[in-house]
């Protein structure tokens, strides 16, 4: 799909997906033994040409006579061809392809993490005028709508917050705190929310209502209860409990349900890659990343909290799920989890994202001890290094045996649960 979504955003588009796209890949190939950084503690500042602010890299295509741009932060990895994997105070990375780059300086000040306050700032800046921020212990939901839905969703991505640490401590990983603070973005509509995307992703973000940047580090996201009437165009704001009032009349239509489901699918990303469960940029299966983050995000519109706990039954994907069930073959678990490719496949994406969540669903339930010890292997996987199909192959039938035995007992359980 050339410069896409695919590149660099995990989001509930089914197109979209959780490792680097193909316009890396080439830069990636030199990183196959990829070197730590040997000053990967100190500041590094890069110049550099880059055809467009849009994507991860800068393009090995850039013109001689592309804009220059320089960017600071700690070297995370680099090749003897001199391509630089950088990461910013702020948590957003940059892959730069070493013929691009003009001028590379080192600085013996040790890399520190931005402040809270300092991020703040900067979103005021760099967003369009009449955004605020609202600042929770591990968020910063920078908004231009009102401050009370600003405030549920902050509330919304605490809890979830708490309940992903706690799920994964209990089952014996030691997760730490995020080193950056989480950003997330929401815009006051869905027409703002389609041009900023646009503009950060390079293409037309194809009716969804949130995504999770990989390389800015980022939620984005939209008002999805209307509160934004008024709040957008610096107009008076609505009262708390004419907020409130709102957000739970979008709570109780039949759209909120995906609603609510996107953001905490897309907030669960952004969790697992800043709290040590998984590590951006490492080639992590499609069907773990996104099967988990479904697993995470059924909603409870029962209150005005929207999402109250992990592992309920997804209803609509136990729907698609158990509604494609005769288009399963012997080979399609393999498939499934060897390739990224039927999750990216529009044509089967919808599907496949059914049985990623199912599978998750079965593993967890069923094989719990196989399961945690198959995450905890892929959260010790480096950065811009590929698997092969078989070698994805091999780790599943490593850890839970023989794929056409896991499919035909996946099916049995999946196909009777109530």
């Amino acid at each position: 799909m050339g410069s896409s979504p695919t590149q660099r955003a995990i989001g509930r588009r089914p197109t979209e997906t959780g490792s680097p796209g193909k316009r890396c890949c080439a830069a990636l190939a030199a990183l196959l033994a990829v070197l730590p950084a040997a000053n990967a503690g100190a500041l590094e500042t890069v110049t550099f040409r880059a055809a467009s602010n849009a994507g991860l890299d800068a393009s090995p295509n850039a013109s001689p006579d592309a804009a220059a741009q320089t960017v600071t932060g700690r070297v995370l990895a680099s090749d003897g061809a001199g391509t630089v994997y950088l990461q910013q105070d702020d948590g957003a990375v940059w892959l730069i392809d070493g013929q691009q780059i003009a001028a590379r300086v080192s600085d013996d000040r040790p890399f520190v993490p931005a402040t809270p306050g300092a991020v703040a700032d900067r979103l005021t800046q760099e967003l369009p005028p009449g955004f605020r921020v609202y600042t929770t212990p591990h968020y910063l939901v920078a908004y231009r709508t009102s401050r009370g839905f600003a405030r549920w969703t902050a509330s919304l991505l605490e809890r979830l917050h708490r309940a992903f640490v706690a799920y994964w401590r209990k089952r014996g990983f030691d997760l730490h705190e995020p080193e950056f603070p989480l950003v997330v973005i929401v815009h006051p509509d869905a027409a703002s929310f389609a041009r900023a995307a646009e503009a950060e992703l390079g293409g037309a973000p194809g009716g969804i209502v949130g995504y999770y940047s990989l390389k800015t580090n980022r939620v984005a996201m939209y008002d999805l209860s209307g509160t934004q009437a008024g709040a957008a165009a610096g107009g008076k704001r609505p009262p708390r409990r004419d907020t409130m009032k709102q957000i739970n009349r979008m709570l109780a239509t039949p759209a909120a349900e995906p609603l609510v489901a996107t953001i905490v699918h897309e907030a669960t990303h952004q969790i697992a890659f800043n709290c040590g469960l998984q590590t951006r940029y490492a080639d992590l299966p499609l069907w773990l990343l996104e099967g988990m983050a479904i697993y995470f995000e059924a909603p409870d519109l029962s209150s005005g909290r929207g999402w109250r706990g992990i592992g309920r039954v997804n209803r609509p994907r136990l729907r698609t799920f158990r509604r494609n069930l005769g288009s399963w073959n012997p080979g399609t678990l393999a498939t499934l989890v060897s390739t990224n490719e039927r999750l990216r496949d529009p044509r089967f994406a919808a599907a496949a994202y059914a049985d990623a969540w199912a599978l998750n669903f079965y593993l967890i339930k069923h094989r719990p001890e196989q399961y945690t010890a198959y995450v905890r292997m892929l959260s010790e996987k480096p950065a811009l290094a590929p698997d092969t199909p078989e070698e994805r192959l091999e780790a599943f039938r490593t850890h839970f045996g023989p794929p056409g035995e896991v499919q035909q007992q996946m099916l049995s359980k999946m196909s009777r649960l109530k």
